[in-house]
């Protein structure tokens, strides 16, 4: 199983450095595409010294979220709309393929520990404008749970390769009016899980698929609402 398909992107504990913490900035959108990551204003903010900010940017650079420009400095990384598009486009082709796999593998401690969560949203939809951090966190680990259970290490590896910028476009969801998908993602979720827990391969492929069509049209409503 891939390190970073396991690893859960949510909220970090206290003792995160400073790259865990700019990395989940950027990644729950708190730092917006293109804005400068200036070292000094980063290091107070993080509370570290300008050093470990610097070997921080580089990283980050390397993983693709970070864009140095020479003479400029260094800027959290912008995608254009028809990234975004292709992303979703790769997301549809390959995640419904992960559920369908996932219904003769998921253990049922899983699914129950999931449904537990849900249920809890299904009852009170405004927890997620309470803690949008722990909704997408949770949303994080539900997709993980049935794509590590594909058991399929080709398409783990695929998924693996855009994982940044899927939290990047999930990080989006923030622009979001949360009425607009209050109460229809967490029903999406839903249909997903219970089509896992019949094990019915059709049902839970169709639920993902609609489930990525649904959060590709709010996105584009949201940037396009902005504008």
């Amino acid at each position: 199983m891939s390190a970073a398909i396991a690893h859960k992107a949510g909220r970090l504990q206290p003792a995160a450095g400073p790259y865990e913490k700019l990395k989940l900035m950027i990644l729950d959108g708190e730092l917006a595409g293109g804005e400068p990551l200036v070292e000094r204003p980063l290091a107070e903010r993080l509370g570290v010294s300008r050093t470990p900010v610097r070997e921080t940017i580089f990283r980050l650079e390397r993983e693709g979220l970070v864009r140095v420009v020479e003479g400029k400095g260094a800027f959290v990384a912008s995608y254009t709309l028809e990234d975004m598009i292709e992303i979703y486009q790769m997301r549809e082709g390959l995640e419904p393929l992960a559920a369908r796999l996932a219904c003769q593998h998921l253990a049922g401690a899983e699914i129950d520990h999931h449904e537990a969560q849900l249920k809890r949203y299904r009852a009170r939809p405004a927890l997620r404008q309470e803690d949008p951090g722990k909704w997408r966190q949770l949303g994080r680990d539900f997709h993980n749970m049935f794509i590590r259970a594909s058991r399929n290490a080709r398409l783990i590896r695929a998924i693996e390769g855009m994982q940044h910028q899927i939290e990047l476009f999930r990080g989006l969801g923030r622009n979001i009016n949360p009425r607009t998908d209050l109460k229809s993602a967490v029903e999406e979720h839903w249909e997903i899980l219970q089509a896992l827990r019949a094990r019915n391969p059709q049902r839970a492929e169709k639920a993902v698929r609609a489930h990525l069509q649904n959060g590709l049209r709010y996105r584009l409503e949201a940037l396009h609402g902005g504008r």
